[in-house]
């Protein structure tokens, strides 16, 4: 039974202010999995209709997300990434103490056609590899990344181990060093296929980032088109001095 000492509210106003008292304590911490309604419902000895409007209210005030087909889980601070750095998504995880994993989907040569040509400075009848990667902060789908890659500068790059750091291996392997990028940042919603590979609600909204990455001698060595889950990143940038 719930214990709290204003008995004329609402039982499910009650279940919402034990839970964010736990919350806020730390009791329950950035990534612990919330109790299942069924679970939620023994423990406090309350009705489907009180979980679900408690719930309903904790997500509202992004206290707590669901993962598809997982559970609901009390929610971490957002990831930051500048907009002004070049920064692998490895480095990135463990900046803030998250186990990077990446499941690769696609490693594919192609033509690289108008588009990518004249983003990569190659000709469009040329080869290009198109890799696409589902990347894991603690085994959460964080980003879905797709980068186009020049082979001209990285010819036999899809024999590697792409499951890491791509900027590890132009540097070991390549002796290419990254070094700036022309990036573009717009939010857009997922659509169903997107949502499912993020374990998010269909229609969430995400991060789009697009752009060429060049070496230090200016040479355009990847195009990225990568969504990143507007409910784990917070972009930012820096001004002055």
């Amino acid at each position: 039974m719930i214990q709290v000492e204003n008995t004329y509210k609402p039982k499910y106003i009650q279940l919402v202010e034990i839970i964010k008292k736990d919350i806020f304590s730390n009791k329950l911490q950035g990534g612990d999995k919330l109790l299942s309604e069924n679970e939620l419902k023994r423990k406090y000895n309350v009705s489907s209709t009180t979980v679900r409007k408690c719930i309903d209210i904790l997500r509202h005030d992004g206290l707590i997300k669901r993962v598809q087909g997982v559970g609901t889980f009390i929610s971490k601070p957002h990831v930051k990434r500048s907009l002004e750095k070049i920064l692998s998504f490895t480095k990135n995880m463990e900046q803030v103490g998250l186990e990077p994993s990446t499941q690769v989907l696609e490693k594919m040569a192609i033509s690289a056609g108008e588009k990518y040509s004249e983003k990569l400075n190659v000709k469009p009848e040329d080869s290009i590899l198109r890799l696409i990667r589902l990347r894991f902060g603690n085994k959460v789908p964080m980003l879905l990344e797709t980068r186009y890659i020049n082979l001209k500068y990285c010819p036999d790059i899809y024999d590697k181990d792409l499951g890491g750091s791509l900027y590890a291996i132009y540097q070991h392997f390549y002796n290419v060093r990254l070094t700036n990028a022309q990036q573009n940042l717009k939010i857009v919603f997922l659509k169903e296929g997107e949502a499912n590979l993020l374990g998010c609600d269909v229609s969430a909204p995400a991060f789009l980032v697009t752009g060429v990455t060049y070496s230090e001698h200016e040479e355009p060595i990847e195009y990225e088109e990568s969504l990143y889950r507007g409910d784990e990143y917070e972009f930012f940038v820096e001004v002055g001095h």
